[in-house]
């Protein structure tokens, strides 16, 4: 919440948005290459020919703007981000505005993904402003960098209904005001700065609470009210997946000390929610994947862009959906996304792209990019690319095909989708085949030869953009999905393509003589030192593939990279992690990043990294960072326990005893390990005890897993709580047993 200071000074600032002066006659300029056609961002590379005279952050930008005494413009924002584009068409490209910013301001670009925290802090303010974010985020700022007014999007005209000052309205109105009342303007904003930052020390929890699983059975309890059967989301639209939630969920219903009644609804809602989006817009049925997510409340509209880590983390629940259901239709929707990361997504040397853009051309000699054109479909671009009426009538009813197209009216319509539909499911494949008098045998294999053949006219069409930046941080969430569900569908591709993303960090985006981490790769490494969620992230993908290939490497570099991340942002006072390093390049304080988003956030991840390290290497000082992570922001899941399920599932290796599970197989006789890979459990270890280099390493930490071994020569298990074990298991149904014994 805002803090009442901040909320007083906000009061004040928000003063620039009264009406001021008429726009003043704008300069020419001309559209030759700026500076930004010098970064490696595909974002800054996109606006290289702007007119405005833009600057990528740094020290040149802010000595240019001390020394003319100018109101810098910050615009933050992603390669592909829709509004980002049109507002970079509308505006960004105008050479009158242009024009404008060029002698009023000094303008700078920043690519939210290169420079994560430069974006979280400005965010943060306009957040506290407006009451809401979003990109392109635009921001005003003193050439001491501290803001005084920001926004996200702003129309160059009121063509589209906007109401209220347009984007050349306010420049001409911020530019006065820096003209006419300069020293109150820099007073607002140290004023700003100084409540942002009181604000951001008072996050902590100020005493020790009870960590039990009470705190997740409130959290089931909020997600229960919150659920809409109706639509199988938690809102009214946009709608993101938020993965995060729903595998909190499934493994919420194994935690046994919740209500038999409780744990069995937190199943049915996480179920009913993966079916709506697995069968909604906003799961691409041709090509495999996810797309960010939907303008309407009903998963049906999507906002057509697909990002690396909305792949990632949905990938990894449909896994815990299959763990926890053995339902194939999970299985299958895994099958589809991984494919599509490996297919489209993947760079030959093994690192994940970031993303694919929303909108692009409807065809070669288009002039104009259209959101959706690569996805959607006419009635005449579905006969023609079918070619047979059969085809096209299953297709037309399977995916709710209208004549004029299918994207809802009102507040959730988009222009440009008028005439075209988008590919969901509202009917069973008996539903069609009793609507067109055809069994439901012949329905599936017709669908089956419909997806390929839209999948292969849709080869023809120009493909939107890619992001071909490797983001260290978003390629350990593939990591962990692709590990994850390699390991549980006995699937060695996965688990391959897993370790290639690995070893590309390793070869380019890591200095192991100082332990630390870059934060992407674009044709080079950046310069940019990476966060603390890329050593969150990266992390917990290197213990999720160590469980999937037995190779103790990944232990071994996990546990230097969590070494690295206290060394560079634990904060030993309160506990927990900074986002990133102090630095005189951000005034702000530095910030926890506690809730999470469309992926969990990063001190939730660390928190379970740090107990799953403790467990490996018998750490004590890891557990206890970890408890005190945890505990950090208990008081916040209190108040808002919807918004951290990822801190409540790291809480559970901290509130119950962690299981270990050792697996010493036989060589020649059947693996114990799937049984365990296909359980769904929520604080779990595995750790490889045969007889090769795994057992070697793990038994210079652990005693007890020296005296592991198959028994009477058959594969063996040795299921334990707090290394206090179970009698061995030597069959996969006495493992079964066990496991089962644990949730049930």
């Amino acid at each position: 919440m805002t803090n009442p200071r901040f909320r007083t000074v906000l009061a004040i600032a928000a003063g620039v948005c009264l009406p001021l002066a008429h726009a003043a006659e704008p300069a020419t300029t001309d559209a030759k290459a700026n500076r930004l056609a010098n970064e490696q961002s595909p974002y800054l590379i996109q606006h290289a020919y702007n007119p405005v005279d833009w600057y990528p952050w740094g020290d040149e930008a802010f000595e240019k703007a001390k020394a003319e005494g100018k109101i810098v413009l910050l615009s933050v924002g992603y390669s592909t981000c829709h509004w980002c584009h049109v507002m970079n068409r509308e505006s960004f490209s105008d050479p009158d505005i242009a024009a404008y910013l060029n002698e009023h301001f000094v303008c700078i670009k920043v690519d939210r993904e290169e420079r994560p925290d430069v974006d979280s802090v400005y965010m943060n303010f306009v957040q506290q402003l407006t009451g809401s974010g979003g990109w392109p985020l635009n921001v005003w700022l003193t050439p001491e960098r501290k803001p005084f007014f920001g926004g996200t999007y702003f129309p160059p005209d009121n063509r589209r209904g906007h109401r209220g000052a347009t984007f050349p309205e306010l420049l001409v109105r911020i530019q006065e005001m820096w003209t006419n009342d300069r020293e109150s303007m820099i007073e607002r904003s140290e004023q700003i700065v100084a409540a942002l930052n009181d604000a951001a020390t008072q996050n902590a929890s100020d005493g020790e609470f009870d960590l039990g699983t009470h705190l997740i059975a409130d959290a089931v309890a909020a997600f229960q009210e919150a659920f809409n059967e109706r639509t199988g989301a938690f809102g009214t639209g946009p709608n993101f997946p938020s993965a995060a939630n729903l595998s909190f969920l499934l493994k919420s219903s194994v935690v046994k000390e919740l209500p038999k009644a409780q744990r069995d609804e937190a199943r049915r809602i996480a179920l009913t929610s993966l079916d709506a989006i697995a069968a909604g817009g906003i799961h691409d049925h041709i090509g495999g994947g996810f797309h960010r997510y939907t303008v309407d409340g009903e998963w049906k509209l999507p906002h057509f862009e697909k990002m690396l880590y909305d792949q990632a983390t949905l990938i990894t629940a449909y896994t815990h959906a299959w763990q926890a259901t053995k339902n194939d239709a999970y299985r299958s929707i895994v099958d589809s996304a991984v494919q599509y990361l490996l297919r489209d997504m993947r760079l030959p040397q093994g690192g994940f792209y970031s993303a694919e853009d929303a909108e692009s051309y409807e065809s070669a000699d288009a002039e104009e990019k259209r959101e959706g054109a690569f996805y959607v479909w006419s009635d005449d671009e579905l006969a023609k690319a079918l070619g047979d009426d059969s085809l096209v009538a299953i297709a037309r009813s399977y995916y709710s095909f209208q004549e004029n197209g299918n994207a809802p009216h009102g507040p959730f319509s988009i222009e440009q989708l008028k005439g075209y539909n988008t590919l969901r499911i509202e009917k069973t494949m008996t539903d069609v085949g009793q609507e067109l008098d055809r069994p439901e045998s012949e329905i599936e294999s017709k669908l089956a030869q419909i997806n390929a053949a839209l999948f292969d006219a849709r080869k023809n069409r120009p493909r939107p953009h890619l992001d071909d930046k490797i983001i260290t941080a978003w390629n350990g969430l593939a990591i962990s999905a692709l590990a994850l569900a390699g390991q549980t569908f006995s699937n060695p591709r996965y688990i391959e393509a897993a370790a290639q993303a690995a070893r590309f960090i390793e070869k380019n985006l890591y200095h192991p003589e100082s332990r630390s981490l870059v934060r992407l790769y674009r044709n080079s490494p950046s310069t940019v030192a990476a966060f603390t969620d890329d050593y969150a992230y990266l992390i917990q993908g290197l213990l999720d593939l160590y469980e999937a290939d037995a190779q103790p490497h990944w232990l071994q570099w996990a546990n230097d990279l969590q070494t690295a991340q206290i060394d560079l942002f634990y904060d030993d006072a309160q506990g927990g992690f900074f986002s990133f390093k102090a630095s005189d390049d951000i005034v702000f304080a530095q910030p926890k990043d506690n809730f999470d988003g469309a992926i969990p956030s990063a001190n939730s991840v660390s928190a379970k990294n740090l107990a799953r390290l403790g467990q490996y290497f018998d750490n004590e000082d890891f557990s206890e960072k970890a408890l005190q992570s945890v505990r950090l922001f208990t008081a916040a899941t209190k108040d808002a326990p919807m918004r951290m399920p990822a801190l409540l599932d790291a809480a559970l290796f901290v509130i119950k005893k962690p299981i270990q599970i050792v697996i010493a197989d036989q060589p020649d006789k059947e693996s114990l390990a799937p049984i365990v890979a296909t359980t769904l459990l929520p604080n779990r270890l595995i750790l490889h005890a045969n007889a090769g280099p795994s057992q070697e390493f793990l038994g210079k930490h652990l005693e007890f897993i020296r005296s592991a071994r198959p028994i009477d020569g058959a594969s063996t298990a040795y299921v334990c709580e707090n290394f206090v074990c179970q009698l061995p298991a030597r069959s996969p149904d006495a493992l079964a047993a066990q496991l089962n014994g644990l949730v049930e």
